[in-house]
């Protein structure tokens, strides 16, 4: 398929990958039953609800609990343990993380479990405050609503389910102990104006995950949110990308590879 330009009414293309794009946009020509590119940017000027489905594609708001569970091993054993550490020698025993596109509120709910039973283990006066964002308006409402499926749960253990959870009918919804790490709002990764989330104030994150989304842009959208993640990140701050996004990370940020998992380590 040949896009001919780059912008459809309401819809910046320019941002995203190129073969993702006309992968989506393909998509949509067939949901639609246009026949062309052309055909397709007519069918969104005539004022249909099409222009609204394509930015839900681009958004691609597919997320999963504990979806990289090694990575989530690896923050349960290692990196908050690390940070506690640190943060012992501190005034200030505030860990502050950043789920950077937390779609429907899987991944920061996931970091939540781990850090409350790191809370209850230890008892050392050690906080967390996690700040959840995503672009989509709608996605931060159902993460805030905190209701999913069984199926939905499938990596959380039975005992997380039973402790983090309350079961309503066909659904299970997240209970307010969890809900309660969490500060949910929207945010644009790629805003000219803002380097971090308002609601966050200063950034000083300690962990950012910005997992599977990357691959997503082209490379000078890439830099641009690396370099917006790097401002917020304290010095030997922690960021969690997708397993395909590492190179990306690396080359981009400066920042120490972590073996072969999709952790960095920013340096001193």
């Amino acid at each position: 398929m040949q896009i001919k330009n780059q912008n459809i009414p309401g819809i910046d293309l320019s941002v995203y990958n190129l073969s993702f794009v006309e992968k989506t946009i393909s998509n949509r020509i067939r949901e639609t039953e246009c026949s062309s590119f052309d055909e397709y940017v007519e069918y969104i000027k005539k004022g249909r609800t099409e222009s609204g489905n394509l930015k839900k594609a681009l958004n691609n708001n597919y997320s999963e609990f504990f979806r990289n569970t090694l990575c989530f091993a690896f923050l349960e054993h290692h990196i908050l343990p690390a940070l506690a550490a640190q943060k012992m020698k501190k005034p200030n025993r505030e860990i502050r993380i950043w789920s950077a596109a937390c779609a429907a509120g899987q991944e920061p709910y996931s970091i939540a479990m781990l850090c409350d039973e790191f809370s209850k283990k230890h008892k050392n006066g050690i906080t967390f405050r996690i700040f959840a964002t995503d672009i989509s308006e709608p996605e931060i409402q159902k993460a805030q609503q905190g209701v999913y499926t069984e199926d939905a749960l499938k990596n959380v253990t039975l005992e997380r389910v039973n402790n983090y959870f309350t079961q309503k009918g066909n659904h299970f919804v997240v209970n307010q102990q969890l809900k309660d790490y969490i500060d949910f709002s929207t945010f644009d990764l790629l805003s000219k104006q803002l380097n971090c989330p308002p609601a966050s104030i200063f950034g000083n994150f300690d962990l950012v995950f910005c997992a599977n989304l990357l691959f997503y842009f082209k490379p000078t959208m890439q830099k641009c949110i690396l370099q917006k993640v790097d401002c917020c990140l304290t010095r030997k701050g922690w960021l969690i990308v997708g397993d395909a996004e590492i190179e990306t990370a690396e080359n981009k940020t400066g920042y120490i590879g972590y073996k072969h998992l999709p952790v960095l380590q920013k340096p001193v």
